[in-house]
C-alpha cells in the first residue's frame, strides 16, 4: 500500500518599499485579526510529544540518512545542486510522521487544518525561508519496506519529483516511522534565506522578543511583517523599532529580505504567540 499526495509549497513574496510603509495602517484600521491561541499550542505540544513517543513506532536514523542521501544524488543527476541537513526541518518532518502514524491518518493537513508550514513555524525555529514536504506511507507483502521504494514513490509523483528538484531549496530533513511493518515517511525541503542565532520563542508578551531574535540573524533582519499563520496577507509591519501592538493570539512572522533598492522579499519565520 501507497500513499502519495500533492505538493504543499509556501512561496515568498516581493512588495516595494512604499507598500510596506503603507502596511501599519491595516491595524489602526482595526482589521488585524490574530489566529487563537490555544490550537497552535495544542498542537506545538502534541508534536513535540510525537518527537518522544514516535507515534508507537520508532524513528528508523539509517533510513533516513539513506532516503536523504539518494535524495541528494536524484537532486546531482537532474543538474540542481546538494541539499543540506537541517535539525529543524527534521523534527518537523519525525513529528508528522509519526503523528499520522499513532493517528493512522496520511495528509499534509491534519484534520484540524495544520499543514506543512504551520510545523515549520513551529518546530524550525531558528529558520527564516519557505518549505514543501513529501509524504509516503508503505507496506510490503513479504518483505520490509526500502529506501529506494520510497524514493521510487516521490519520483514518480510530478508534484513529490518537483519538491526534491525545486532548484532554490537549500536544506531538507527526512522523518521515518517503522509501525508495525508500515513505513511513514515525510521529506520536509526549504529554502533557507536566513538563520537565527538562537530559536525564537513561542510565547511572548509583546512583538520586540521576535524582533530580537531577528535582528540577531544572519544577515540581520531589521523589519518584518505578520500575518496569520500560513496566510498570505500580511497584517501590520514592524520597521526600524517602531512600536507595532497586536491582538493577542497567534501569528506568524515574516521577515523582509532586501531584494533591490526598493524591493523587498517577504519570507517566513517562526509561529508565535502573543499573550
Amino acid at each position: 500500500m501507497s500513499i502519495n499526495l500533492r505538493q504543499s509549497k509556501a512561496t515568498m513574496t516581493q512588495i516595494h518599499r512604499r507598500t510596506l510603509l503603507a502596511v501599519p495602517a491595516m491595524l489602526l484600521a482595526g482589521r488585524a485579526l490574530a489566529a487563537p491561541a490555544s490550537p497552535w499550542l495544542t498542537y506545538e505540544r502534541r508534536l513535540r510529544g510525537r518527537l518522544s513517543d514516535e507515534g508507537g513506532g520508532g524513528f528508523d536514523q539509517d533510513f533516513e540518512a539513506d532516503l536523504f542521501d539518494l535524495t541528494n544524488l536524484f537532486r546531482e543527476k537532474q543538474g540542481r545542486q546538494p541539499l543540506a541537513w537541517d535539525a529543524g526541518l527534521a523534527r518537523a518532518a519525525r513529528a508528522h510522521a509519526a503523528d499520522m502514524a499513532a493517528r493512522d491518518s496520511f495528509e499534509h493537513l491534519t484534520p484540524e487544518g495544520f499543514g506543512p508550514a504551520a510545523r515549520v513555524g513551529l518546530l524550525a525555529r531558528d529558520l527564516i525561508g519557505a518549505a514543501g514536504e513529501n509524504i509516503a506511507v508503505r507496506r510490503n507483502a513479504r518483505a520490509p519496506a526500502t529506501p529506494p521504494q520510497i524514493m521510487q514513490q516521490w519520483r514518480d509523483s510530478p508534484d513529490h519529483r518537483a519538491n526534491m528538484l525545486t532548484p532554490g531549496f537549500t536544506h531538507a530533513g527526512l522523518g521515518l516511522v517503522q509501525l508495525g511493518g508500515e513505513v511513514v515517511a515525510v521529506g520536509v525541503y526549504a529554502e533557507v534565506s536566513a538563520r537565527l542565532a538562537r530559536p525564537a520563542p513561542l510565547r511572548v508578551a509583546g512583538v520586540e522578543p521576535i524582533a530580537a531574535a531577528l535582528a540577531e540573524a544572519t544577515p540581520p533582519i531589521t523589519q518584518f511583517s505578520v500575518s496569520d499563520p500560513g496566510g498570505e496577507a500580511l497584517t501590520t509591519t514592524y520597521v526600524e523599532g517602531r512600536a507595532v501592538i497586536l491582538p493577542p493570539g497567534a501569528w506568524q512572522s515574516r521577515p523582509h529580505l532586501p531584494s533591490g533598492p526598493r524591493r523587498y522579499q517577504v519570507a517566513w519565520g517562526p509561529v508565535f504567540v502573543l499573550g
